[in-house]
């Protein structure tokens, strides 16, 4: 038997926001196919263009480059059948609760009307709330309204945009486990979801395939099929495996097990001027450099897995991974496998006063090939002095699959916290720090003072 044709389908999408030298491409040449009963998680870092992959499946953004399909046919404007729900509810706050909902089915006669509100109301819990307004009902409550206005419709395929990420733990637990009820009820006709998340026990919950999105630019990077019958046991030793799984290869897409030296590989070298030159360099994370630190006190002595990390901090997988690639830049810790280790280096930092903290990382900082490149582009100036739109037109060319901005406040952040360079937001520019007069520090492949 030939398998089922795809309700919705990419083909070899890419896409850019911004346009001529502020273009930024956040998914390059990605396939993908839902079919029905399918609930396809879209699980990956923060930044790796998981909402717009979603937006584009549905119609709501035209890809840059590639095709989208809806039942075969290629796709102009928003696909018929797919309802959304945001992470931010999205309710109108002048209408009630049965006035949110009524909204996506006001076409029909009344009576059919009705009595799919009436219905709805009642699944998702809401039955003695109809005349309530959305600011007397608490995250969760808001949240189960934006569920029953997309399922009123009777759609073909529901989307959500991590509809869970802003409600608190038990809550969203809550609403995890009423979801997963409605997947086991034969009962209810929506049998198709796609799902956005960065939680892993949510994408193993509810979903039957798993796509692993890699960044910098967006991609797939695995597909896992996810065969657990419903209703799902997050206690038994198959769900438990699937997580791990997940992790290893989470693990491995974000924080790539490479030798040393590895990311230096490939680099392009460009004239700065006739006499000197420049490598394009390895971006750095987009963190705060007193954050790095902070992860730093915080870890036991001992190998953590870094999921367990995101755990204690209480934040999301994506924003730890930045922190770790962060520390490991400055060698501060490695990462075995998903394990995360502090250093003989990273420890001296912890131990030293703040003053020989900066010192000590800003000796790993001024090694960075993007710090070289700084400081080679300051000392190239004839006053010393680099303006702000010149240094994100470098970042532009050398790096055009990121984004030059957060590169550049990353660059700032990092900069002043070492004490290597003077930043003024006024005038836009910035000069090498000197605590005595306009001397010039001489960086890496710089002419001299």
């Amino acid at each position: 038997m030939s398998p089922p044709a795809p309700i919705l389908s990419l083909r070899h999408v890419s896409h850019e926001y911004g346009t001529g030298a502020n273009r930024d491409l956040v998914l390059s040449d990605i396939s993908l196919d839902v079919t029905a009963n399918d609930v396809v998680a879209l699980l990956g870092p923060s930044g790796c263009g998981k909402s717009t992959l979603m937006r584009m499946l549905t119609g709501l953004i035209t890809p840059s480059k590639g095709e989208v399909f809806h039942h075969g046919t290629p796709l102009h404007g928003i696909a018929a059948g797919v309802a959304m729900v945001f992470q931010n509810f999205a309710l109108f706050p002048w209408l009630t609760v049965r006035g949110n909902v009524l909204l996506a089915v006001e076409h029909l006669p009344p009576a059919e009307r009705d009595a799919k509100v009436d219905r709805i109301l009642a699944t998702v819990g809401l039955g003695a709330y109809e005349s309530t307004y959305p600011r007397e009902l608490s995250g969760g409550m808001k949240q189960r309204v934006g569920i029953a206005r997309a399922l009123v419709a009777s759609p073909e395929v529901l989307c959500m945009d991590e509809p869970f990420s802003a409600l608190d733990v038990l809550t969203a637990e809550t609403l995890r486990n009423e979801l997963a009820r409605l997947l086991t009820d034969k009962t209810n006709p929506l049998r198709t979801m796609i799902l956005v998340t960065h939680n892993i026990d949510e994408a193993v919950e509810l979903a039957t395939r798993i796509v692993v999105l890699a960044a910098n630019p967006g991609r797939v990077d695995q597909i896992v099929a996810n065969p657990l019958p419903y209703p799902r046991d997050s206690k038994s030793p198959a769900f438990a495996a699937a997580v791990e799984n997940l992790h290893r290869i989470l693990t491995h897409t974000t924080l790539p097990d490479a030798p040393a030296g590895a990311a230096d590989t490939g680099k392009v070298i460009i004239p700065v001027d006739e006499t000197h030159h420049r490598i394009a360099p390895v971006t750095i994370p987009a963190v705060n450099a007193g954050e790095v630190l902070g992860l730093l006190a915080r870890l036991p002595a001992e190998a953590i897995d870094i999921f367990d990390i995101a755990e204690r901090l209480g934040r999301d997988f994506g924003s730890v991974v930045n922190l770790v690639k962060a520390a490991e830049l400055l060698e501060l810790v490695r990462t075995p496998g998903q394990d995360v280790l502090i250093t003989d280096f990273g420890r001296q930092v912890l131990a030293a006063s703040t003053l020989d903290q900066k010192k000590l990382l800003r000796e790993k900082i001024l090694k960075l090939k993007i710090f070289e490149l700084l400081i080679r582009l300051i000392n190239v100036q004839e006053d010393k002095t680099l303006t702000d739109d010149t240094l994100l037109a470098e970042l532009r060319a050398l790096l055009p699959h990121e984004k030059p901005r957060v590169i550049f406040r990353t660059l700032v952040n990092w900069g002043r916290f070492a004490e290597i360079i003077q930043h003024d937001q006024r005038s836009h520019q910035m000069r090498l720090f000197t605590r005595k007069g306009p001397r010039v520090l001489v960086g890496p492949g710089a002419s001299g003072a």
